[in-house]
């Protein structure tokens, strides 16, 4: 038989303590491990908790963050959809009041012809008559201020 780690002098009762021995000189790395491992265990769970509440400070400022950031976008979009649609509505005033302005003017033009056809006279002819007579008048008093003028002098001779 070969034995490589006993000796003939072994009894049972030799290698029985011997294993004890071995058993007691591993428990103490046993047990440390076992410390080391719970030791272990339980930075990972400290450094998770504190993940977690370095997560929700975090978590909070970046909320707080992009709700200001958020508010500031709203501010220029709305004041540029202010703008937008004061543009537009200064556009679409314009374009009805050029509209109404041709309508106008076909309408005149319409009404004045028919008129005319009708031998009818427009407000527009009377307001043109009207001028023409007061030009008339004007020049009707220049031509009598010069005749009394040229009676003065003509009597003065």
């Amino acid at each position: 038989m070969d034995k490589t780690n006993t000796t003939e002098s072994d009894t049972p009762e030799q290698n029985l303590s011997e294993k004890h021995n071995k058993t007691k000189s591993r428990h103490p790395h046993d047990r440390k491990s076992v410390l080391d491992f719970r030791k272990y265990t339980k930075q990972i769970w400290l450094a998770g908790l504190g993940a977690f509440s370095r997560a929700e400070e975090e978590g909070n400022k970046l909320f707080d963050s992009l709700v200001k950031v958020g508010e500031e976008l709203e501010s220029k979009s709305t004041d540029i959809a202010d703008q937008t649609v004061e543009k537009v509505s200064e556009k679409a005033k314009e374009s009805v009041i050029d509209t109404k302005d041709k309508v106008e003017k076909i309408l005149d033009s319409s009404v004045n012809h028919s008129l005319n056809r009708l031998g009818l006279v427009a407000a527009k002819d009377l307001q043109h008559l009207e001028k023409m007579i007061l030009q008339l008048h004007a020049k009707i008093d220049r031509l009598a201020e010069e005749q009394r003028k040229i009676q003065e002098k003509l009597a003065k001779k």
